[in-house]
């Protein structure tokens, strides 16, 4: 493959553009390359990259490489590019007249040339009035004509601007896009702006761009946006949406602090932080602090779900109700307990319900119930299957629900409308139209995203939450789930029995087990479905080998059926590792075709998951697939059941390889075969939840390896409840609002 540095030429026609993220593929007519031994077979060739609109029949110059596209032949992939003005008479003419001012065509731009020169763009950028000179130009087109020429130029020069920030072409398009060409004045006055207001940029991209303009270490804009990054990554990390007061004075004293002659003052820290409450950016409670944008969430949870469960109950006859369920049962040769009889006769009578449960319980089967008899009860509507709307946090979660009761579900985002641009189509303005609708998997629920589904409900609609409260509590900030529950308002029901069908699973037991802290010897014995294998921590790694070779000769795949989950990504039995051994192991053969930037190397036919959500290609974080093409040394193709997605090497942050993931990151799934390494070097993360919520992901066989004493210890350990301000809110407190806003100076 020959690399070019640059080609120019001149755009002939656009093939495509995105108009969401620029994306663009231009067919260009080649005039010149820094590769003057190239010969070109065809004159023209297909440069793709993200560019704002550029103008036909103009000259550019393209950075980038040559690639050979499996499908499409060979392409130029650019990174940025650069407009080359072909000062000519013929070529200004063409530039005039092709589109960049509506209604100029090559009359008006022959004698706009004719009149002021071949320097007539410049002429008219600097001085307006010279357009006076151009005979029959009416003066709303002159307007638009120095406009056009001035945006166009400055359009350009911001995305040079960007560049030199080492942003992304593709990045550079979404901050342009965002801002205009008001980008770089409101950059250079606040940088921070990016975090909150552009997708993908974080606290240390905005810092490092600050910095390189001109901001000091202990700039109030800075030191604002510090204590905003300590909050959202202690939220995002330990899951409270408040802190106490004084650690997160302490945590942005020692961020801030260079060294011993360089540091802020914690007084002025402390100030900031008031600052920032009267100007609501956080909420403050006493002694805890929190992000404002966490605490209008939970504000706005608690206040719907006491609307939603003050309506009135629906008048449905009791007698009715308990016939169709009883009918129900013998259709489908179904005997319900008295608690699961319940369950469903509380969800069909009250407006809001949450229904808990762990596994063997018999959650799927009532969820089934619940949804047919709601039928029978609405036979004389048509659409009343239409109106039922299911949905579960993940899609592996929302497709179980739906093989379950036969009817579609979703995946709580594409119920609520989530696109590209990182919003939402519904929320308390446009509500969803549906007159049931069921949550399963609630435990995964942060706050944000109960906030929005919340407010997206319908006044009239009766909304059934299930989930297991035993599970993990939600990656992001909050357990909304818990808060529900312990506040002893909704109608809820509890499932505790285990059912036949269920008892015979001594992965179920384990798990029982493992919450009751009733763990003994006897795990370590054989079982139809699990197993442990007694190994030290450097014995660990071959043992996780050699089980998933086993696991394959019996017939399951690596790909589909067995998912090794462990609870940290460091250290020598970490994800990281165990997945750089499992693709050294197993994918091998497909080393020859790899790509590699940084420290991360991917293989054709590797495992991978995606780590933050990238809806405009429709995957989200946790979502898992398999590379399916590597089309030269910067990208790649991964397939995410069916849905094909282009990565560049400057993309590979938001993935990672998957034949391990972390425990978190396996919520809402199931796999055939778990394998469960234990080790002492785990032990800060072991806790009774995370255990639990590991051991429930496998359906037929759960492979546990390693130290025993570190399986016990992790029993003992139970995780903190979550420190957050919906269970405060629920139980009737509120923080006060300033009644004006303050500047620092006023704490100083």
């Amino acid at each position: 493959m020959i690399l070019l540095n640059y080609i120019e030429g001149i755009l002939k026609n656009y093939l495509f553009y995105n108009d969401s993220n620029a994306y663009s593929v231009l067919k260009i007519e080649i005039t010149d390359t820094n590769e003057p031994n190239l010969v070109f077979f065809e004159p023209t060739i297909i440069v793709c990259g993200f560019f704002p609109k550029l103008e036909l029949s103009t000259k550019y110059r393209f950075y980038g490489k040559e690639k050979s596209h499996p499908k499409y032949g060979i392409q130029y992939d650019a990174e940025r590019y650069e407009k080359i003005m072909d000062n000519t008479y013929e070529g200004l003419i063409d530039y005039l007249s092709s589109g960049i001012v509506k209604g100029i065509g090559p009359k008006t731009a022959k004698r706009i040339i004719d009149t002021l020169g071949l320097d007539a763009l410049d002429k008219i950028a600097n001085n307006p009035n010279v357009l006076d000179q151009v005979p029959k130009l009416q003066k709303q087109k002159k307007h638009e004509i120095q406009s056009s020429i001035i945006d166009n130029r400055m359009m350009e020069s911001t995305l040079v601007w960007l560049y030199g920030f080492q942003i992304s072409p593709k990045m550079s398009m979404r901050i342009f896009q965002r801002y205009g060409l008001k980008t770089i004045d409101i950059i250079q006055e606040n940088p921070y702006v990016l975090i909150d207001e552009v997708e993908g940029i974080g606290f240390k991209r905005a810092d490092e761009i600050g910095l390189k303009v001109g901001f000091s270490y202990d700039s109030p804009l800075r030191i604002s946006a510090v204590i905003l990054f300590l909050l959202q990554e202690y939220a995002n990390k330990y899951g409270d949406t408040y802190v106490n007061r004084l650690k997160l004075i302490e945590y942005t004293y020692t961020f801030l602090k260079i060294d011993d002659n360089l540091y802020v003052e914690q007084s002025t820290i402390e100030a900031m932080i008031l600052q920032m409450e009267s100007s609501h950016k956080l909420a403050i409670l006493d002694d805890k602090v929190g992000l404002m944008s966490l605490y209008n969430s939970e504000k706005n949870i608690a206040s719907k779900v006491q609307s939603l469960i003050k309506r009135d109950s629906d008048l449905i006859n009791e007698d009715l109700l308990k016939s169709v369920v009883t009918e129900f049962e013998s259709i489908n040769g179904i005997t319900y307990t008295t608690n699961q009889r319940e369950a469903i006769l509380q969800a069909l009578s009250n407006p809001f319900t949450i229904i808990t449960g762990g596994p063997g319980t018999g959650k799927t089967t009532i969820v089934k119930g619940i949804v047919n008899v709601f039928i029978s009860l609405h036979s004389g509507d048509r659409y009343i299957k239409d109106k039922i709307k299911l949905a579960a946090p993940t899609g592996k979660a929302a497709k179980r629900l739906s093989e379950a009761t036969e009817l579609p579900a979703m995946t709580i985002h594409r119920l609520l409308g989530y696109d590209y641009t990182d919003h939402f189509a519904y929320d308390e303005y446009n509500t969803i139209d549906a007159s049931l609708i069921i949550i399963d998997e609630a435990s995964m629920l942060d706050v944000a995203l109960a906030d929005q589904l919340l407010k997206s409900i319908n006044k009239n609609t009766k909304v059934v939450i299930v989930g297991d409260d035993n599970q993990l509590p939600s990656v992001g900030p909050g357990q909304v789930l818990a808060d529900l529950l312990n506040c002893d308002l909704i109608p809820t029901v509890k499932l505790y029995k285990i059912h036949r069908q269920a008892s015979d699973s001594s992965i179920i037991q384990l798990a029982y087990d493992i919450l009751n802290q009733q763990l003994t010897e006897n795990v370590l014995g054989y079982h139809h479905d699990r197993s442990y294998i007694r190994a030290n921590e450097s014995e660990v790694p071959d043992k996780i080998m050699s089980v998933i070779q086993e696991a394959i000769d019996e017939g399951f795949d690596l790909w589909e059926d067995i998912e090794v989950l462990i609870p940290m990504y460091k250290g020598e039995c970490g994800i990281d590792r165990i997945n750089q051994l499992l693709q050294a192991k197993f994918n091998q053969e497909n080393k020859q075709q790899s790509i590699s930037f940084g420290t991360k190397v991917f293989y054709y036919r590797d495992k991978v998951m995606q780590l933050v959500n990238q809806p405009e290609d429709g995957i989200m974080n946790g979502d898992l697939g398999v590379v399916c093409g590597i089309l030269d040394e910067r990208e790649m193709l991964v397939d995410f059941t069916g849905n094909i997605v282009k990565y560049n090497v400057k993309d590979f942050d938001s993935l990672t390889l998957a034949y391990a993931i972390s425990i978190h990151k396996s919520q809402g799934s199931e796999f055939k075969v778990v394998v469960m390494p234990l080790v002492r070097s785990y032990t800060i993360m072991l806790k009774r939840k995370l255990l639990y919520t590991a051991v429930t992901r496998a359906k037929e066989r759960l492979i546990m390896i390693g130290e025993f004493s570190a399986l016990k210890r992790g029993i003992l350990g139970v995780e903190p409840p979550r420190n957050t301000f919906l269970s405060l809110i629920l139980e009737g407190n509120e923080v006060k609002p300033f009644e004006k806003e303050l500047s620092i100076e006023d704490f100083l």
